[in-house]
Order: structure tokens, then C-alpha cells, then sequence
């Protein structure tokens, strides 16, 4: 099998622990400490907000004045305008000692991104329950590969929860509306991070494997005696549409280990395959309350469902998180005879932005593919096929290192 990440465009094939930049090794203790609070409160923010938001109603009943000021505190916590804070990223550093975190970039990834200074979407699978992976990459992208980092798309309801808001509005995430990405990317000429699977993969997790520093040798040879079927939804029309109209290049992503940080109490479907038949061990209750509350879910903009970590808590399990990226993806498969007239669209297209954005007149624009405007069903098709081979090829090159020798990678 063709190999989806090449030393030709800066991919290890061996996995690669990350290190710090900005905190020592080994962490002393404050900073171990800061890392689990860090954590925690990631996770706990997603039970936080929604709480701030209905505490007043309840309160109301016993205190009003109480209830009132809460009511005015929450108001401006979820109006407010929150800038993005370029030194938040890097205590996401503070990850890699949690999860033993391990990479495939080299050093070439760098030199190729600021050599191609081309527009590029970020696309990451799975999306998992709490994506925790999702903020370390925040850390290690501001570290490793900054001109990479751009912005970052979550659902609108997350976008309205005090305290979680500030924290992906540090991290320069936005709404994932498509008008808000175009001119993000059109017009302010930044990259794209986003976890394609959305709603539907949080309902598709499961966490199969305990910790690995702290798992027995009979639980990790039960794993390597069974097979377990990951599967992500990556068959999204709607990002394929958008890497032709905007003409960005794709950088597959996926990360080992992202699903069994949390557990949840209905995931939608759980596969597991033994050597000699395959069984669904899913209740039909969990799999039936699953998909109501995806459902639910969807309708609201935001994911709904009971999580837990360690102790029923939402204290983040800590397995080993593995993020491998794939070679780039053009949108075009026939990029390289088009690519002597890459520099003239581009330049065109930001003729066109500057006359809106005078005061960025003097900003080198990044390179893009020719744009589609209107992409045809053939064009999204051929690009959709690539993307989910690129993904499938990409699992299979790492999952005997990433510890995931015997899964099968599911594509929906």
C-alpha cells in the first residue's frame, strides 16, 4: 500500500515524541499540576457552561436578587468580544506530558509551509467525545508549524457557553457557518483547523483502551487479541466544496488515542471484531438514545450527551495520543499543470481583497489553487475519493506504531 505521508514533503515514518519549547523536561511539579487543571477544566467546561446558563432560572425560585446578578454576570459573559491570546496556545504544551504525545512532522514540514506559503484546510478525524487532542493542537501547531495555524470552526451553541467560549475564542476559533469560513479564508487570508466528523462522530465514540501506562499485561494483550472498528464520518461533501472554491489544499489528520480519553453513555454504535466473527456489542438502548440525542444535537447546534473520565468524573483518561498528517491534498489532481498559473490567480484574487482591506494592502497573500465556484458533483466526487484513501492509507502506515495493530478504520 502507498505509504499517505512521504518523506518528500517532510513526514516521518517513524513516530516522533514531541517536546516542548516552552517548558522544561521533565515538568516539575506546579507544572504537572498546571497541566491535569489545564485539562480538567477543558473538559469540565462543556458541564460549566450550560450550568452558568440555567443556575439563575433555578436560583430564581430562592434567591431572586441573586438569580438577577447571575443573569447580568452570564449576559456578559456570552456578549462580550474575546480577541484571540497568542501565548494561551502554548500552555497546551503542557499536553504532551499528559497524553505522552507523539507526532510524524520533521523539521521539513516547516521549511515546505513557509517556502509554498499556500492556503490550507486542517482537517482532523475522529472528532471524539471532548476533543481534547483538537486543543493540543493548538500547541503543538503554534510550536511546531505557525504558519499553519489559522482559525478554528465549532458549532454555534458552543459559541454561547460562558467560560467555554473564552477558551476557543483564545484559540481563535469561530462559527462554523460557511459565510463565516469563506471570509476567513478569502478575505483575511487565514488557514483553516476543523474536525470534519462534527455532531455525528461525538456519537460515534467509544473508549476501548485503558491508560497505557497503567494498563496490565492481560489487558493489553486482551486488545491485541481483539480488532476494534474505528469509524469517523470523513465523507463530507460540504469540505470538499470548500477546498475547490477556495482552492486550499487539504492536510489529512488523524489522531490515535483521541476516543478513549472519555466515555459516554450512548454512543451510537460500538464494533467489536475477534478473530473469527464479528459482534455488535451495542445495546439497542444506548444505540436508540444515542441517536435521539444526536438527533437533539443537531437540531440545537451542539453536542448533547452525559461524558465521564476518571472516577465519573470529567477527569480526562490519559491515554497515549498519536497525531500523524498526511501529504497535502490539491483540490485538483492535475495541480502541477495548473501550477504556473498559480501565482497570477492569486494575485488576482487579492487585487480583489485589497480593495475591500486597504489597510492590509502591504500582506503577502498566500497562494491558492485555481478556484471553482461552482464545483460539479464529478469534481466534489474525485476530490471526496482521495480524501477518504488519503485517511484510510494514513491509518493503516501508523497503527502498529500508534499501539492499534489489529483496528480497521471505518469511513461513513
Amino acid at each position: 500500500m502507498k505509504p499517505a505521508a512521504t518523506e518528500a514533503h517532510g513526514f516521518s515514518n517513524q513516530l516522533i515524541p514531541a517536546k516542548s519549547d516552552a517548558f522544561p523536561s521533565p515538568l516539575p511539579f506546579r507544572l504537572r499540576l498546571a497541566a491535569w487543571l489545564l485539562a480538567i477544566l477543558c473538559s469540565s467546561a462543556f458541564y460549566i457552561g450550560p450550568f452558568l446558563l440555567l443556575l439563575p432560572f433555578i436560583l430564581y425560585w430562592f434567591h431572586p436578587k441573586a438569580a438577577a446578578t447571575l443573569f447580568c454576570i452570564n449576559l456578559v459573559l456570552v456578549t462580550h468580544p474575546v480577541a484571540p491570546w497568542h501565548k494561551f496556545r502554548k500552555w497546551f504544551q503542557l499536553f504532551y506530558y499528559l497524553f505522552n504525545f507523539h507526532h510524524n512532522l520533521t523539521p521539513k514540514v516547516r521549511e515546505i509551509a513557509m517556502e509554498e506559503n499556500h492556503l490550507g484546510i486542517v482537517a482532523m478525524h475522529p472528532h471524539a467525545i471532548i476533543p481534547l487532542h483538537a486543543f493540543l493542537y493548538a500547541g503543538f501547531c503554534d510550536q511546531f508549524i505557525p504558519e499553519l495555524y489559522g482559525v478554528g470552526t465549532t458549532t454555534d451553541g458552543a459559541l454561547w457557553l460562558p467560560i467555554l467560549r473564552h477558551i476557543l475564542q483564545y484559540l481563535s476559533v469561530g462559527s462554523a457557518h460557511k459565510q463565516s469560513i469563506l471570509y476567513a479564508m478569502q478575505q483575511l487570508d487565514q488557514n483553516l483547523f476543523i474536525l470534519p466528523g462534527g455532531v455525528a462522530e461525538i456519537f460515534l465514540s467509544h473508549r476501548y483502551q485503558d491508560d497505557d501506562d497503567r494498563s496490565s499485561n492481560h489487558q493489553q494483550q486482551q486488545r491485541r487479541r481483539r480488532t476494534y472498528v474505528q469509524t469517523i464520518k470523513a465523507r463530507r461533501y460540504g469540505l470538499m466544496k470548500l477546498a475547490l472554491e477556495t482552492g486550499a489544499i487539504l492536510h489529512p489528520v488523524y489522531v490515535f488515542g483521541a476516543t478513549d480519553i472519555f466515555d459516554q453513555l450512548t454512543p451510537t454504535v460500538l464494533h467489536v471484531q475477534n478473530q473469527d466473527q464479528d459482534k455488535n456489542v451495542s445495546s439497542s438502548l444506548s444505540v436508540a438514545g444515542g441517536r435521539c440525542l444526536e438527533s437533539i444535537s443537531r437540531r440545537i447546534r451542539g453536542g448533547l450527551t452525559l461524558y465521564w473520565g476518571k472516577w465519573f468524573l470529567p477527569i480526562p483518561h490519559t491515554p497515549r495520543l498519536t497525531m500523524v498528517m498526511g501529504d497535502p491534498i490539491h483540490p485538483w489532481l492535475d495541480h502541477d499543470k495548473h501550477h504556473s498559473n498559480n501565482n497570477n490567480n492569486s494575485n488576482n484574487n487579492d487585487n480583489h481583497h485589497n480593495s475591500n482591506h486597504n489597510s492590509n494592502a502591504t500582506q503577502t497573500h498566500k497562494r491558492t489553487c485555481p478556484r471553482i465556484e461552482n464545483p460539479t458533483t464529478e469534481q466534489v466526487e474525485e476530490l471526496m475519493t482521495r480524501y477518504v484513501d488519503a485517511l484510510q492509507r494514513l491509518f493503516e502506515q501508523y497503527k502498529v506504531q500508534a499501539g492499534y495493530p489489529n483496528d480497521v478504520l471505518e469511513v461513513q
